[in-house]
Formats: structure tokens, C-alpha cells, sequence
């Protein structure tokens, strides 16, 4: 990035550390007792962390340390506390209905195995040397520590559920963990939420006698962005004064929907951090395009604006 950030660790690429394929770690087995008479082993209780990213941090510090000292068995606890109870509330408070039932069923396979998938993720951390952990929490949608991939997820929430990530840090190289929440005295992994919607799985397929007759087409998908030729009128999206103080520069990508007499029916941000997607959907949603002809009558467009932000313009 030029020019080079200063302190701003959010311009820095992250690796999503829930699509490691680690192998997991081999959880040790309790000797059985020899001795009729002998007391049973005590169950181990993970002690309550306070609800704050320092909170976390120390919560996953600890898993760090079991896992440098081999210690498995109570490693084996710490991540099977991960495991969020009653997961059809969460997601449907956090997201609503719909959306909500779709992330629940997105994560499934990934919350399912998180006994075994956390401690291989931070085995993984612990050998490429990431000892700095840095864990964020997100309650407002707008937040400067937000990745460009975090913010539109960010702005998804029905309720302003707090989500965490975890961050590690060897130097300037930096790995993430996404995402966390903290239900019934505990932190509990989520999964890794996709900006796009997921799908549900799909029901029966509808009869061929019950079929629907097809519709003239009146929306046309453009992937990439419209020829910037149709654009008519265009407002400058507006630098932020606080992104440049920041030294925070970037690209803002927008799903639009465009009308059929050429205006911003719908704009929704799929990557960008905050203040810069901010200043580029108030431009946007101002900018009019020449509608589209499909047969001599004008159709709807659904495609993608790239707004720059270049700090040496």
C-alpha cells in the first residue's frame, strides 16, 4: 500500500483461519481407574472470562498455552466450551428469520467440529510463530478496526448482537479468527460468515406439471461493473478527512440494482471498510446510468460499482 500505513493494522491482508485444513489434535485419553475404591476424576470447569475483547484474548491465550505445554485434557475442555448452545436463537436474533436461519445452517459443519478444529487452528498459529493476540469486539457496524470484509457483515445484523474476531500478530503478518459471540457466561464460536447470503438447503424440485411459465426477462445480471460509457451523471464520491488522517486508502465494492430509467434502486456494500463505504454509497446512490434496452423496452440491471479510494490523487 502506498503510502504505508502507519498504525492502521486493518489494511493488512488476513488469513481466515477457518478455512485451514490442519490436522487435528489428538485428544488424550484418561487412564481408567485401577482401584475400585479410588475417587472418579473431577470434571474440568473452564472459569468465566469477562465479556470484553481483553476478555477473549486471555481466553484463547490460555488455549495457546495448552496447547505449547501438551496438556490436551483440559485443552479438550476449553474447546468444547466453543460449542453455542441453542444456536437457532442466536442466529435468529442476531440476523432474523431468514438470514439467520441460513447462517445457522452455513456454519453447521464448522461449530460442529470446533473440539477438534480450534485446537489444530492454533496449533497452526503457534507454529508460524503469531505469539500476539489482538481480539476485537464489534457492537456498532461502523468501526475503524473492521476489515473491508467485516463492515458488510457487520451491517446484516438485525440487533446490534456483538460479534468478536481474533487476530494474530507475528510483526506486520497477521492471521484472523472469525467470529465469536458471548451467550450464557461464556464465548462461543459462530462460524465464519459469509458476506453473501448463504443458501438454505434446497427443497424437492417443483413437478414439471405444477411449473411456472416463464417470465419476460425484465433484470438482466452484468457481472463486473456497468461500462462507465452508460453512466450520465456522476457524483464524486467525497475523500473523508478522518480516512486520510488515518492514512486508510482502498477499494469499495457495491451490489447495485439499477432501475429500468437508469437510477440506484439498491445499493449494498459487499467488501470495504467503513468510512470509505460510507463515502462511496453516498455518492452512488446519486449516480444514473442509461437504462438498459432489452428488445426495444428497458430492463432492470443487477451488477457490481468499484469505488477507489487513492490517497495520491
Amino acid at each position: 500500500m502506498n503510502p504505508k500505513p502507519t498504525v492502521n493494522r486493518t489494511c493488512i491482508a488476513l488469513l481466515i483461519l477457518s478455512s485451514l485444513s490442519a490436522t487435528p489434535v489428538a485428544f488424550a485419553q484418561a487412564s481408567p481407574t485401577t482401584t475400585a475404591a479410588a475417587p472418579a476424576t473431577s470434571e474440568i470447569v473452564v472459569p468465566s472470562y469477562p465479556d470484553t475483547a481483553q476478555g477473549l484474548e486471555k481466553f484463547v491465550g490460555k488455549m495457546m498455552n495448552l496447547v505449547r505445554a501438551g496438556d490436551t485434557t483440559t485443552l479438550a475442555a476449553y474447546a468444547k466450551s466453543l460449542t453455542l448452545p441453542n444456536p437457532d436463537v442466536w442466529y435468529k436474533v442476531a440476523f432474523g428469520e431468514e438470514l439467520g436461519a441460513a447462517y445457522q445452517a452455513a456454519t453447521e459443519q464448522a461449530r460442529s467440529t470446533v473440539e477438534s478444529s480450534a485446537p489444530a487452528t492454533l496449533a497452526t498459529v503457534i507454529k508460524n510463530k503469531m505469539s500476539r493476540i489482538e481480539a476485537h469486539k464489534f457492537e456498532q457496524s461502523c468501526d475503524v478496526a473492521a476489515t473491508g470484509k467485516e463492515y458488510p457483515l457487520l451491517l446484516k445484523r438485525q440487533s446490534l448482537t456483538p460479534l468478536y474476531d481474533v487476530r494474530f500478530w507475528a510483526l506486520d503478518t497477521g492471521s484472523i479468527w472469525t467470529y465469536f459471540a458471548y451467550v450464557d457466561g461464556g464465548f462461543r464460536y459462530v462460524g465464519d460468515l459469509p458476506v453473501e447470503k448463504p443458501s438454505l438447503p434446497k427443497k424437492r424440485d417443483t413437478p414439471p406439471d405444477q411449473a411456472t411459465t416463464a417470465k419476460p426477462l425484465s433484470r438482466v445480471r452484468i457481472p463486473g461493473n456497468v461500462e462507465t460509457a452508460d453512466l450520465i451523471h456522476q457524483v464524486t464520491p467525497e475523500y473523508p478527512q478522518k480516512a486520510k488522517s488515518a492514512h486508510i486508502q482502498g477499494t469499495v465494492l457495491l451490489h447495485a440494482i439499477i432501475d429500468k430509467d437508469g437510477h440506484i434502486q439498491d445499493l449494498i456494500v459487499m467488501d470495504g471498510v467503513c468510512w470509505l463505504s460510507e463515502a462511496a454509497v453516498d455518492a452512488v446512490r446519486n449516480w444514473r446510468y442509461k437504462p438498459l434496452m432489452i428488445n426495444g423496452k428497458p430492463a432492470e440491471v443487477d451488477t457490481t460499482i468499484t469505488v477507489v479510494f487513492n490517497l495520491n490523487r
